[in-house]
């Protein structure tokens, strides 16, 4: 298979899959996948080009679910 036959990309996450539906934090729809490009889960629809990986949350079934804070790595480390 080529890289641009590919459908499923391993994310730390679980596979995210060609088609599978992204949604945002305050449970609206933000696209669809088209694929992954390196860090990036780039979208078909033109208002949200990608998301970044790190923003994932979970997926669940055929949904990808975004974290609440944006980037999920944020402030991990940090000493308060």
């Amino acid at each position: 298979m080529s890289f641009d036959d590919q459908t499923s990309w391993p994310t730390e996450s679980g596979f995210v899959r060609k088609g599978m539906t992204v949604i945002g934090p305050e449970g609206t729809v933000l696209g669809v996948v088209d694929r992954v490009d390196g860090q990036e889960v780039m979208l078909e629809e033109a208002g949200h080009p990608f998301i970044a990986i790190s923003e994932i949350d979970g997926i669940d079934g055929d949904r990808i679910l975004l974290a609440p804070r944006g980037d999920a790595t944020f402030g991990l480390g940090a000493t308060p």
